[in-house]
């Protein structure tokens, strides 16, 4: 009865060896998963400040001028038709130029508002980009798909977006002269 080898056949050896094989293999894939995040976080570091407000600059640049072009075509129509009505040099006509003025400022503020929007609308679509794509890296822990991911999602919120035309902020104020 004195055999001496424990009695469990080499189980214990051969548990210890396939916990050892499972925590290497752990191992290479919290390396990946990390390889992968880099590869996002490298990508994504060009999203920086310079690169919302440029977002928000574009816009600006896009729909100031079409304002400017409104405002100058109003106020001509606003001293032509003051002119024709004898109103040229009169409290009515500055009042009206005042008017005319607040509405081309607040048309400014929306321009700006608008503005802000389209920045905080690319950091929002920045952040959920990159958290999608650290899930991504997690569960496939593929740092080659992960990084080719992210460029192509990076690629994709560098472009501007559409902006659509103004239309009429200050259209209304001569035909009514309110």
């Amino acid at each position: 009865m004195c055999g001496g080898g424990g009695g469990d056949g080499g189980a214990a050896d051969e548990a210890r060896r396939q916990r050892a094989e499972a925590e290497q293999r752990e191992r290479e894939r919290q390396a990946r998963i990390s390889a992968g995040n880099a590869a996002i976080n490298d990508t994504f570091s060009k999203f920086d400040d310079n690169f919302y407000s440029g977002r928000r600059n574009a816009y600006i640049d896009f729909a100031t001028p079409q304002l400017q072009d409104e405002y100058e075509r109003a106020a001509k129509d606003l001293s032509l038709a003051l002119a024709r009505a004898g109103l040229g040099q009169s409290s009515e006509a500055a009042t009206r130029r005042a008017d005319l003025q607040k509405r081309f400022d607040l048309a400014t503020n929306t321009i700006a508002n608008t503005a802000r929007d389209y920045e905080t609308q690319a950091r929002s679509s920045l952040e959920g980009a990159r958290g999608d794509l650290l899930n991504l890296s997690a569960s496939a822990a593929d740092p080659t798909l992960v990084a080719q991911n992210a460029v192509a999602r990076a690629n994709t919120i560098s472009q501007l977006p559409a902006f659509n035309p103004l239309g009429s902020l200050l259209g209304d104020f001569i035909v009514t002269g309110k």
